[in-house]
């Protein structure tokens, strides 16, 4: 297999990418390096990761003509979309940068996937945050989840609702 991870130099993406790499499959990381986490940490996973045969490739996941670029170059079977805006709190100062990363971007990747031949599978994650004010624990994913309690959580719940292709069903 050949995948592209995006947010490779996050705490999640490194371990990802670490792991497919340590099975044989091939390996390119993206990542924006944004400042929410400190830039110095994402630097030393991606020295990490390269160390092990990840190359990373800095750039946004919103910048199309970058991401068809990549599918130029490598035939990705799969795609683990990890990138996005994390945090709660952060939204009150830049709710821009949640929808920037995680509705845009999400949209950008899946058009270029959809544009490719042939398209890899896309494996996208979403966030317990989506279940918002519920009560119930654990969470099942029959649980309602229309009770957002952060622009965090909505732009999940977005994104959920945009790779699923359908209407919301609350």
């Amino acid at each position: 297999m050949s995948v592209l991870v995006t947010g490779a130099t996050g705490f999640v993406g490194t371990h990802v990418s670490t792991t497919l790499k340590r099975r044989g499959d091939g390996v390119l990381g993206l990542d924006n390096f944004n400042d929410y986490y400190d830039p110095l940490l994402k630097r030393a996973r991606q020295a990490l990761l390269e160390h092990t045969g990840v190359f990373i490739v800095e750039g946004d996941i919103n910048d199309s003509t970058l991401l068809s670029k990549l599918f130029e170059v490598v035939a990705f079977t799969h795609v683990m979309h990890l990138a996005a805006q994390a945090g709660v709190r952060y939204a009150m100062e830049n709710p821009g940068s949640y929808v920037h990363s995680n509705i845009a971007g999400l949209v950008s990747l899946l058009e270029v996937c959809k544009s490719v031949n042939p398209q890899p599978a896309i494996v996208w994650v979403s966030s317990s945050s989506v279940y918002g004010l519920n009560t119930k624990v654990p969470f099942s994913e029959r649980d309602r989840t229309d009770q957002p309690a952060s622009l965090y959580a909505v732009t999940k719940k977005a994104g959920e609702e945009i790779a699923w292709g359908r209407p919301a069903s609350m």
